[in-house]
């Protein structure tokens, strides 16, 4: 967002015009569905490269090219959303992720269709399964590394990423061969996915969890392609569109193959229905995931999904608690989560323990919450993740003019550790703390 800001404020100077846009101004556009001036439209479709005339044509946002209609399953599609992640010019979608229609039709689009073999390989010299082979390790490799604090590992992973693109588009290989690339492009997308979702890149984000749809599609793993569209779901919890999430979700569901992955997709249906209030459709969703979890069966379940255990479970129904009003509960289920959660996985304990911070809040424990807090601090910090940052520290920025003193020492040492402060910081620098999974 800070690079769109320079660029629409230079746009603005050619012009001979003032303009104050920062990140927060486009961050109201993206979030909250605030209408942009005429001046800023205008320098908006400058930037993008589209005809001015379009504006009064269609409306905001409907001339926005965010507004396009998504690849269709089929090869040839899924080599075009593949190949849209290769694109390094002006993202033009860098400030807006999808629109409702666009993301429920991509699940609706998937769910519909029943996977096919790939088209037959062109003539010509195919992939070399020596190489074929060597993606496939490194790429489980990367992935691994990815859930640690290696801030490298994303440039690897778009390099084998785009590596395994191009192989994919010179359509020289065996049938086989095809659903071994689309499964290791479609494993290298979905982490690239997490890992600008955790930087606050949203849109990038779901370009190549799109990506990680199709080429699990045509790698004939649904359950990698349910996930994936699940991650898009719980995006767009994150991003304040609970009602698209449930929708995504439902069609994710109607594919799973094991029980792992309907799980998770029960919780991240339960989270969705806590945000809307929907106690019945909360328990339910949750009554669910336990069940899966109980039917799980590690020589069955695929890597995408080995991770899910009842920690995730817990803590997550304690965030459904907590948004449903019932603190009490909210604590003793996040607290069990945390203590059965793999130590390893320190973004989902930063997210994890500003909701248990959160929780004690509203149960005036301020010396619980306070503890909890520079924790989730310490951890999100140490993990990297901008968004897990910007969770504690919009936590952190409410409690500003709390008298009591564990809250002055809290203050005190996020401002000493260089916590992002209001107008500096990202998503969560609008005061309240979304409401979202880890």
């Amino acid at each position: 967002m800070n690079d769109l800001a320079r660029l629409l404020r230079d746009q603005a100077r050619q012009l001979g015009l003032r303009s104050g846009i920062d990140r927060n101004r486009i961050w109201l556009w993206e979030a909250t569905g605030t209408r942009p001036s005429a001046e800023s439209q205008v320098l908006l479709a400058a930037v993008l490269d589209i005809p001015a005339a379009m504006i009064e044509q269609l409306g905001w946002p409907g001339w926005l090219p965010a507004f396009e209609q998504p690849a269709p399953f089929s090869p040839s599609g899924s080599r075009a959303a593949l190949r849209e992640v290769q694109v390094t010019r002006m993202d033009r979608r860098s400030f807006l992720v999808l629109s409702s229609s666009t993301l429920v039709d991509v699940a609706a689009d998937w769910a519909r269709i029943e996977p096919r073999h790939l088209s037959q390989a062109l003539g010509g010299q195919s992939v070399d399964g020596e190489l074929l082979q060597w993606l496939e390790d490194r790429s489980g490799e990367l992935r691994s590394l990815a859930a640690g604090p290696h801030p490298r590992v994303s440039g690897l992973i778009d390099a084998h990423l785009n590596t395994t693109i191009d192989l994919i588009a010179q359509d020289r290989y065996t049938p086989a061969d095809g659903r071994r690339l689309h499964a290791v492009a479609a494993g290298l997308a979905h982490c690239a996915a997490w890992l600008r979702f955790d930087a606050d890149r949203h849109a990038d984000a779901q370009r190549l969890w799109q990506a990680a749809v199709h080429a699990a599609h045509q790698a004939g793993d649904r359950d990698l392609a349910a996930v994936a569209l699940s991650d898009l779901a719980y995006q767009a919890t994150w991003l304040s569109r609970p009602a698209d999430a449930v929708r995504v979700l439902e069609y994710a569901r109607s594919r799973t193959r094991t029980p792992a992955a309907r799980s998770l997709l029960d919780v991240r249906r339960a989270r969705a229905c806590a945000v809307l209030q929907d106690r019945q459709g909360t328990q339910r969703a949750l009554g669910s995931a336990e069940t899966e979890l109980d039917r799980m069966r590690p020589q069955d379940t695929p890597p995408v999904v080995s991770w899910m255990s009842m920690a995730d479970v817990n803590a997550d129904a304690g965030r459904c608690w907590l948004d449903l009003g019932d603190p009490g509960r909210a604590d003793a289920a996040i607290g069990a989560g945390l203590d059965e959660l793999d130590p390893r996985r320190s973004r989902t304990k930063a997210v994890f323990l500003t909701y248990r911070a959160e929780g004690s809040l509203h149960s005036r424990d301020v010396l619980a919450a306070a503890a909890d807090a520079r924790a989730a601090l310490d951890t999100a910090l140490n993990s990297g993740a901008a968004r897990c940052v910007d969770l504690v520290s919009a936590l952190i920025r409410r409690l500003d003019g709390r008298p009591e003193r564990p809250m002055v020492e809290l203050r005190e040492y996020a401002r000493d550790v260089g916590a992002p402060r209001p107008g500096l910081g990202g998503r969560g620098a609008r005061g309240a703390v979304p409401r979202a999974g880890a």
